[in-house]
């Protein structure tokens, strides 16, 4: 009876699929659909979807329907390392699972955070160089994008301040007065030898708290007094002397360097310069170039030109003049003249730059401007400047109550032909040699004072709000302040 029931159910499941047709053959259009298979979709694969691939799944990928994700936030492989060249510089690297705006924030100080600029991260390996973290200073860190943020495995780390330069003491400083935006003073000094003498000279960039946070060594015994930032603001020069160097060549081997902090953009001949240099909008550099018979002249070198032009030479166009060597020199955008200062008669001069004629003069030659009061007149001057009032700036040795190193401004007038003094500072030390003085946006003024060894930032009362020191009479050179050291990293 079962064999003979289950026959029956047999027979009956063959006599309904054979649709009374041949018991041989299936009807290929049974299945509702228009293909040779037996599924009930309209492709020619064995699974019941409606793509052309082997699978179950909805999709034209032929897999095994896993999920695969793309495109995650993440921040791995966190590293870092000190910068082949200079020891307070660290690349920062670290892969990241999408493109999206990332930046790395570091601490040196308990409590205050620092942050490189933000930038537009790629998928896969990103890097950046995190710049002002003082010589031999650990520093935590992280990478922050977008989405999140992940902390450096192990503290950064620059490497030892380098052999031989000198401590640094900040005895004020008022944050509250000084210039806001001035976070770095950019300057440079002879670290082995005082006064005015051959020796080590320096680059270098120092923190408000007279932390060294970038240098540059000067080739052999080459002198740097000149330093500063570049036209643009993106670049540092600075002067590679060899005019008072051991080969004593009159500067015939000088060069002006324009370096990132992190690396050199190129070296300029600037055959000739003994001192001071400076550099136009449009990066033309000018500079007072030692010449024969004990004459000096004003050069300029055009961008991309090889050979400097003469604008000025104080021989045959500065009359009484037989002998000359500058100490400083200074263009004025708006009138485009310079002011040239020179040690060798203590006298400051007016140059019309598309003339090159002598417009006045003032200080120990004859014929020049008088001082009003009389007694007020500079000696020794150094750092010639002219403030956005209009009004002369330069820093000067001075005999009032025994050798002392001034700040001294003065109106100009023409019609009494006069320089009528507006303003002065007394830093209370002297410097035998060399100095600087420049009035910053806010009003203060930034006073280097040669040998005397200081950098005082002043204000406007003659309050001293901000001042770092360095032992001894060591030569110090120009001086400015910076306020974004990212800004002088190369692109």
């Amino acid at each position: 009876m079962r064999w003979t029931v289950m026959g029956m159910w047999v027979w009956m499941a063959v006599a309904c699929s054979g649709g009374g047709g041949d018991d041989d053959k299936a009807d290929p259009t049974a299945s509702g659909d228009a293909d040779t298979d037996t599924d009930t979709d309209a492709d020619t694969d064995a699974d019941t979807d409606a793509d052309t691939d082997a699978d179950a799944d909805t999709d034209s990928a032929t897999d095994t329907g896993q999920t695969v994700v793309t495109n995650v936030p993440s921040l791995t492989d966190l590293a870092w390392s000190v910068h082949p060249s200079h020891g307070s510089l660290i690349n920062v690297t670290w892969e990241q699972g999408v493109a999206e705006p990332v930046h790395v924030e570091f601490s040196f100080d308990k409590g205050e955070w620092h942050s490189s600029p933000t930038f537009d991260g790629v998928q896969g390996t990103n890097e950046q160089l995190i710049v002002g973290i003082p010589y031999g200073t650990m520093a935590e860190w992280r990478v922050v994008s977008d989405s999140l943020s992940e902390d450096g495995p192990t503290p950064l780390e620059t490497d030892p301040i380098p052999a031989g330069l000198l401590p640094t003491n900040v005895p004020v400083s008022d944050p509250s007065a000084y210039l806001p935006e001035g976070n770095y003073l950019l300057t440079s000094m002879n670290m082995e030898n005082q006064s005015w003498r051959g020796g080590t000279y320096w680059a270098f960039i120092l923190d408000r708290q007279g932390r060294y946070v970038w240098a540059q060594r000067a080739p052999s015994d080459h002198w740097i007094l000149y330093a500063s930032v570049a036209r643009s603001g993106d670049h540092i020069l600075w002067d590679d002397n060899t005019a008072w160097s051991s080969a004593f060549d009159r500067g015939a081997g000088s060069t002006i360097h324009r370096v990132y902090l992190d690396e050199e953009i190129e070296v300029v001949a600037t055959p000739g310069l003994h001192h001071a240099f400076f550099e136009h909008p449009d990066s033309t550099l000018s500079w007072g170039a030692l010449q024969p018979r004990q004459n000096e002249a004003l050069m300029e070198l055009a961008p991309g030109a090889y050979t400097p032009v003469e604008v000025w030479n104080c021989i045959d166009d500065w009359p009484g003049v037989g002998h000359c060597e500058s100490n400083s020199l200074y263009y004025d955008d708006a009138a485009d003249t310079y002011l040239y200062s020179f040690y060798t008669n203590s006298s400051v001069v007016e140059i019309d730059r598309s003339t090159g004629s002598t417009m006045w003069w003032a200080g120990d030659q004859s014929g020049g401007y008088a001082f009003n009061p009389p007694d007020k007149n500079f000696f020794w001057q150094h750092g010639i400047n002219r403030t956005p009032d209009g009004t002369v700036l330069v820093s000067s040795e001075t005999f009032d109550n025994g050798y002392r190193t001034k700040m001294y401004e003065y109106n100009l007038d023409h019609k009494a032909q006069e320089l009528q003094l507006v303003w002065e500072y007394d830093s209370g030390v002297h410097g035998e040699y060399n100095g600087d003085a420049r009035r910053l946006p806010n009003g203060n003024t930034l006073h280097a004072t040669g040998t005397g060894g200081h950098i005082h930032e002043v204000a406007p009362d003659g309050t001293r709000v901000w001042a770092v020191t360095f032992p001894g009479h060591y030569n110090i050179g120009r001086a400015e302040l910076i306020e974004d050291l990212y800004d002088l990293v190369a692109p």
